[in-house]
C-alpha cells in the first residue's frame, strides 16, 4: 500500500489503508498559510464543543480507529449511522469529508463541509477551516460562495477576507479580490501569518509609481520586524509591480533582495539535489508496461517551472472532452514510495498505484477522456508514467533558458522543491539536471514526448494548440462555442499571467534585466 511515513505494501487492504488516509496536497504559492484542517479541527478554541451521549463518542472513536487503520468501508458504514442519527455531527462530518476526500470524491466531501459551514451559522472560524478545505478540493467557487455568505452575515474578520482575497484571485476575479485585500489590510491583518501584499501585487498591472501600493509594499519588504519568508514574498510582489512600470533596475535590485531573504528562509542543497538525480537515473521500473486503457488518457505537461506549463493547459483544457487537474502531487508521492518500498518492478504493486492515481485523477465530476496534470516536477518519474500509462501523452515545455531563468528567479515559491529558485547558480544547475534527465528518458522511454516550445506558443497560439490537440488525439470539436480557454481556478504561480490575453511581451524579456543581472549570460 501508500502509507504516509510507512512502507509501501501489496495487499488490497494496503492499497486501501492509504486512501483512507492520505491527506491531499494544498496548492501553496506563498501567498497564504497552511493549516492542517481535520486532524486537529476541534483544538481550535473558536470550535464551540458538543456533547453526544457516551455511546455515540464511543462509535465516533471506532470509526476514527478504523479510519486510521485503512478500514474504509467499515469507517464510512459507521460514520454515515452517526450521520444517520445525528446530522452534522461536528465531529464525525470532517472525519467523513476527510475520508471522501481521500478517495477522489471531491465533489462529495466539499459539498458536505459546505453543508455543515451553512448548519452551523457561518461561524468565522469553522467557515475559515470549511472553505480552506473545500480549496484543497480545488472546488473553489464553492469556498468562496462560503466566505461571501459568511461575510455578508457580518462575521468577517481579516483572515476570513484575505482567503476569500485568494479564491477570488484563484478564480480570476482580479477586481473582488483586491477588495477583499484592501478590507484585510485595513483590518489590521497579520502580515507574517497571511502574505496579503504579495497576492495583492499579483492581481494587477501597476501603471504609475505613486499608486499607494509602491509605499505599502516598500514599507513592508524593508522592515526587519517581519519574518524572512513573509518579507520575501512582499519583495516579489514589489518587483513585479516594478517591472510593470518598466523600472527594471529596481525590480533586479529588489529582487535580489527578496532572493537572499528567501534562501536563508528555504536553504537549498545542490549536493543533495545530484545525490538524489543519480540514484533516479540508475533506477529501473517494471520492462513491460501495464495494459494500456482507452478510457482514460492522462496527459503529463512537464518541464521547468515558468516554461508555459499552465499557459498550455488551459488552453488544452479549452477542449469539452478535457479536464485540467492543475498540478497534481499523486505522482511523485507514488514514485517516493515504491521507490522506498522497491517496488518499482513489482507488478502488483504498480496496478495499485496505478489505480490510486487514476482516482484522484478522475475524482467524481463528470467523466471525460482525458486529464491534465500539469505538474512540472512530473519531468522526474516519466519512466514511472510509461509503466503505468502507456496510454498517456506527455507534453515537454520548453523556453529561452534566460527568460526561464529570470522567470524562476522572479517569482516565490513556498515549496521546498523549489529551493533552488533563489539562487542564480542554483538555477543554472538544476536546469542542467532537468536537461540532463530528459535525455536519459527520451533514450528508454515507450510513450510518445510532445516538445512544445513556448515562443511558438506565444507566436502562433491557434497553430500550436491544433498540433497539441492532435498530439493528443482529441476529437475536432464541431458545435460553435464549445471551445475556450479553461476557466478552471487557477492555483499556481502563473494565475495572473495565465489570465491574460496571450502576449509575446514575455519573449526576451532577460534582455530588459541584462544591465543589472549580467549573470543572465550564463544560460
Amino acid at each position: 500500500m501508500f502509507r504516509n511515513c510507512c512502507v509501501f505494501q501489496t495487499s488490497e487492504r494496503a492499497i486501501t489503508a492509504f486512501l483512507g488516509r492520505r491527506h491531499t496536497a494544498l496548492a501553496h504559492d506563498g501567498l497564504q498559510p497552511r493549516y492542517s484542517l481535520i486532524d486537529h479541527w476541534l483544538t481550535s478554541a473558536d470550535v464551540t464543543p458538543t456533547t453526544f451521549p457516551p455511546d455515540e463518542a464511543e462509535r465516533f472513536r471506532t470509526a476514527q480507529a478504523l479510519w486510521q487503520q485503512g478500514l474504509v468501508e467499515p469507517a464510512r458504514t459507521l460514520l454515515d449511522d452517526i450521520l444517520a442519527h445525528h446530522p452534522m455531527h461536528p465531529d464525525a462530518t470532517p472525519l467523513l469529508a476527510q475520508l471522501l476526500q481521500s478517495q477522489g470524491q471531491l465533489n462529495a466531501a466539499s459539498q458536505l463541509m459546505a453543508d455543515w459551514c451553512r448548519h452551523a451559522g457561518l461561524q468565522p472560524a469553522i467557515t475559515m477551516r470549511c472553505a480552506q478545505f473545500i480549496q484543497q478540493c480545488q472546488r473553489q467557487a464553492l469556498a468562496a460562495a462560503l466566505c461571501e455568505e459568511s461575510i455578508a452575515l457580518g462575521h468577517a474578520d481579516a483572515g476570513l477576507h484575505v482567503l476569500a482575497g485568494n479564491l477570488a484571485r484563484e478564480l480570476g476575479e482580479f477586481e473582488l479580490a483586491r477588495t477583499h485585500y484592501y478590507t484585510a489590510l485595513e483590518g489590521g491583518v497579520d502580515l507574517d501569518n497571511w502574505f496579503v501584499l504579495g497576492a495583492l501585487a499579483a492581481t494587477r498591472r501597476y501603471t504609475d509609481r505613486a499608486d499607494p501600493d509602491f509605499a505599502r509594499l516598500i514599507a513592508h519588504f524593508g522592515n526587519s520586524a517581519y519574518s524572512l519568508h513573509a518579507r520575501a514574498v512582499t519583495g516579489f510582489g514589489l518587483a513585479k509591480a516594478y517591472d510593470d512600470i518598466a523600472d527594471y533596475a529596481n525590480a533586479a535590485q529588489t529582487l535580489r533582495g527578496a532572493n537572499q531573504l528567501s534562501g536563508q528562509a528555504q536553504p537549498w542543497s545542490r549536493e543533495a539535489w545530484a545525490q538524489w538525480l543519480d540514484a533516479r537515473m540508475q533506477l529501473r521500473t517494471l520492462e513491460t508496461p501495464l495494459p494500456s486503457t482507452s478510457d482514460f488518457v492522462p496527459i503529463f505537461i512537464v518541464g521547468l517551472p515558468r516554461s508555459g506549463t499552465t499557459l498550455a493547459a488551459t488552453r488544452l483544457a479549452g477542449h469539452p472532452d478535457v479536464r485540467d487537474r492543475g498540478e497534481l502531487p499523486m505522482l511523485g508521492f507514488i514514485a517516493e514510495q515504491l521507490q522506498s518500498g522497491n517496488l518499482m518492478r513489482d507488478a502488483g504493486a504498480l496496478r495499485q498505484a496505478a489505480e490510486l492515481y487514476r482516482v484522484h485523477a478522475v475524482q467524481d465530476d463528470p467523466r471525460v477522456r482525458w486529464y491534465i496534470d500539469k505538474n512540472p516536477n512530473n519531468f522526474r518519474y516519466l519512466d514511472l508514467i510509461a509503466t503505468l500509462f502507456p496510454q498517456a501523452r506527455i507534453i515537454h515545455c520548453r523556453r529561452d533558458p534566460r527568460d526561464t531563468a529570470l522567470s524562476i528567479w522572479s517569482q516565490s515559491f513556498a515549496h521546498p522543491q523549489y529551493g533552488f529558485a533563489s539562487d542564480l547558480d542554483d538555477i543554472a544547475d538544476f536546469m542542467r539536471s532537468h536537461d540532463r534527465l530528459m535525455q536519459h528518458w527520451q533514450q528508454r522511454l515507450r510513450v510518445p514526448v510532445h516538445s512544445l516550445d513556448y515562443e511558438a506558443m506565444v507566436a502562433d497560439p491557434e497553430s500550436t494548440l491544433g498540433t497539441l490537440r492532435a498530439f493528443v488525439d482529441l476529437p475536432t470539436v464541431v458545435a460553435p462555442g464549445t471551445t475556450a480557454i479553461s476557466t478552471a481556478a487557477i492555483t499556481t504561480a502563473s494565475v495572473w499571467q495565465a489570465r491574460q490575453p496571450i502576449y509575446n511581451s514575455s519573449v526576451g524579456r532577460w534582455k530588459n534585466y541584462f544591465p543589472y543581472v549580467p549573470e543572465l549570460t550564463r544560460f
